[in-house]
C-alpha cells in the first residue's frame, strides 16, 4: 500500500521482519530501466578527460612553484656571494644570473625559462635578492 504525500506516492514503511518481494511491482527499491543501462559509463567517459586535465594543470602549477622557489634560493646565494666578493656561479641549469652593485647594495636577479610541455607556451620565472655588500 502506498501513501500519497502531495503529488507523489511513497511506499509505506514495512513492518520489521517483512522482506521485499521483487515479483510485486513497486515492492523492491532498485529498479533499473532500459534507459539507465550504461549511463555510468557515459558519465565516466565525459568526466574522465576533465579530471585528467585538472590533474595535469595542478602538476604543472606545482612544478612552476618549485621552480620559483629554486630561483629564490639561487638569487639569495648569488647575492650573498657577490656581497662577500666571491665569484657567482649559476646554481641551476638554464638559469641566467645577473648581479648589479649600487653603492653598498648588491642585487642578484635570476631568470629561468619554464616550459610546461604539451605544446603550451613557456614563460619566464624571475627572482631577485638583495644583500648588503661586506666591507673589504
Amino acid at each position: 500500500m502506498n501513501v500519497r504525500v502531495g503529488r507523489h506516492e511513497h511506499p509505506r514503511p514495512k513492518p520489521a521482519g517483512e522482506q521485499s518481494d521483487p515479483t510485486v511491482p513497486g515492492r523492491h527499491r532498485h529498479s533499473n530501466t532500459v534507459r539507465d543501462v550504461g549511463s555510468a559509463t557515459a558519465e565516466l567517459a565525459v568526466c574522465l578527460p576533465a579530471l585528467v586535465l585538472l590533474l595535469a594543470t595542478g602538476l604543472m602549477a606545482l612544478t612552476a612553484m618549485r621552480t620559483q622557489i629554486e630561483c629564490v634560493d639561487v638569487a639569495r646565494e648569488a647575492a650573498r656571494s657577490a656581497a662577500r666578493g666571491d665569484p657567482v656561479a649559476p646554481g641551476r641549469p638554464g638559469a641566467s644570473v645577473s648581479v648589479t652593485t649600487d653603492g653598498d647594495v648588491v642585487r642578484a636577479t635570476v631568470v629561468v625559462r619554464f616550459s610546461p610541455g604539451g605544446g603550451l607556451p613557456g614563460f619566464d620565472i624571475t627572482a631577485t635578492s638583495v644583500a648588503a655588500a661586506e666591507p673589504t
